[in-house]
């Protein structure tokens, strides 16, 4: 799973919020470099996820519904992205046809599960508010 445009624009947006006041979608989008025309979509599922709330009227917009601290990473682009496998074979009910035909568990398949967990572990222990204030693993870029 890598970060799309789409999740990058929803962490702006997110970033944007910080405050807690309610932001007009346009000028969230001129502050943090969003084309509007995505922002009311990533909004809808950032709304749907519970992540925000958007209110309507002259003195509408939106702000965030829950605290940085509770979202993980891996919430926003679940939320976002819909949840996301390196592999199809991580999908629940997934069939492999060489286990069928082998008649045994593929060792792919096993390394790839924790793999997996392991990337989701770690989208897990980020929250919203460490990405974008800083405070979680360090990293050299």
């Amino acid at each position: 799973m890598l970060i799309t445009r789409e999740a990058d624009y929803a962490i702006r947006l997110i970033r944007g919020l910080t405050d807690g006041e309610i932001h007009p979608v346009k000028s969230l989008c001129e502050t943090e470099e969003i084309p509007w025309k995505f922002a009311y979509k990533i909004l809808k599922k950032l709304k749907d996820a519970g992540i925000v709330e958007s209110l309507s009227g002259v003195h509408g917009g939106c702000r965030l519904r829950k605290d940085l601290n509770d979202v993980t990473l891996l919430d926003l682009l679940t939320a976002v992205e819909g949840r996301q496998y390196i592999n199809d074979c991580m999908k629940p009910g997934y069939e492999c046809a060489w286990e069928r035909r082998n008649n045994r568990k593929c060792e792919v398949c096993r390394q790839l599960a924790g793999i997996q967990k392991r990337f989701d572990r770690e989208l897990e222990g980020y929250t919203l508010m460490q990405l974008i204030e800083g405070g979680g693993a360090e990293t050299q870029v």
